[in-house]
């Protein structure tokens, strides 16, 4: 099948990185997930490569980023999530971010963990919450319980 589409496939993380120049992580964060990419991973991506994180704070090394983007290695990066939330406002890419002076300021995009939100999502929230109110009201089993 890889063949057939013109794949081949990387047999290791290093391999892998050193052919994307765009890394999107969209994974749990776990033991083997947490640091995932740091800066050694980073150095491994192409010069002008992109980084997203939009999975978990703590996969990717948010001061790391900061310091590829103002370096140049990374020409872009955007942040969804960060190792601590809310972040302290010492932190490396809360600087980066507010400071317009700082080299990785015009390549840091920096979302306050809230991707999800839109006019849709909302409705989907309250919509859902009623839904389980209605079913608690007829004793029906409630689908999203958490105790």
């Amino acid at each position: 099948m890889d063949k057939a589409l013109g794949v081949r496939r990387a047999e290791s993380l290093g391999e892998l990185l050193a052919q994307s120049y765009v890394v999107s992580l969209h994974c749990p964060l776990t033991p083997v997930t947490r640091g995932f990419i740091g800066a050694r991973e980073i150095a491994q991506m192409p010069r002008g490569s992109f980084l997203v994180n939009t999975a978990r704070g703590g996969i990717a090394d948010t001061a790391a980023v900061v310091e590829a983007l103002a370096g140049g290695h990374l020409t872009g990066a955007g942040i969804d999530v960060l190792e601590q939330e809310p972040p302290p406002a010492d932190s490396p890419v809360v600087r980066a971010w507010r400071d317009p002076n700082h080299p990785a300021h015009d390549r840091l995009l920096l979302n306050p963990h809230t991707a999800f939100y839109c006019e849709e999502g909302c409705a989907e929230f309250r919509t859902k919450a009623a839904r389980e109110v209605l079913r608690a009201l007829k004793s029906e089993p409630l689908r999203n319980r958490v105790n």
